[in-house]
């Protein structure tokens, strides 16, 4: 896996929303920062919830500015999967998060994880796939599967373009 960038400790106050100084993890994702609440974490590690992680913005301090994804753990129960809004999705370790947030580390490598593949949706169909046309042959009705006896009024009647 390739990494992405880093977790950290903060070490700077920050505040939330309410202006109340919060124990953050600090993201360091591909030259943006984001963080997770400590407790939030806890829950999610402990719990199985989801964690949710905020953009850090700066005013004269740092402040959370907005939720931007959730970070849950994997379902083997050996890693937390951090998913963004914009689809973009990163991993580490568990092992490496116990040891940031108990001070036997200072950092941990964050990974990038492949995009989730999307369930393949009916999209861009030809319109021959509902006429029954065969494609490049003009306005000629298919007549496979059909007896050559059958009467034109018993084809399926088509709009063709002229």
């Amino acid at each position: 896996m390739k990494q992405a960038g880093y977790i950290q400790l903060n070490r700077k106050p920050v505040l939330g929303e309410d202006g109340a100084p919060l124990d953050i993890l600090e993201l360091h994702i591909c030259r943006t920062r984001l963080c997770i609440r400590i407790h939030e974490i806890r829950a999610a590690v402990s719990k199985g919830t989801s964690a949710r992680v905020e953009k850090l913005k700066w005013n004269w301090m740092a402040y959370t500015g907005g939720l931007v994804g959730c970070a849950q753990v994997s379902k083997s129960g050996k890693a937390l999967n951090i998913d963004l809004y914009n689809g973009e999705r990163f991993t580490l370790a568990l092992d490496a998060l116990h040891a940031v947030i108990s001070c036997r580390e200072r950092y941990a490598s964050v990974a990038v994880l492949p995009p989730r593949i999307q369930p393949i949706g009916v999209t861009n169909r030809l319109i021959t796939d509902y006429t029954g046309l065969i494609p490049r042959e003009g306005c000629i009705p298919d007549t496979r599967g059909r007896s050559p006896h059958d009467t034109p009024a018993q084809l399926p009647l088509i709009a063709c373009e002229t």
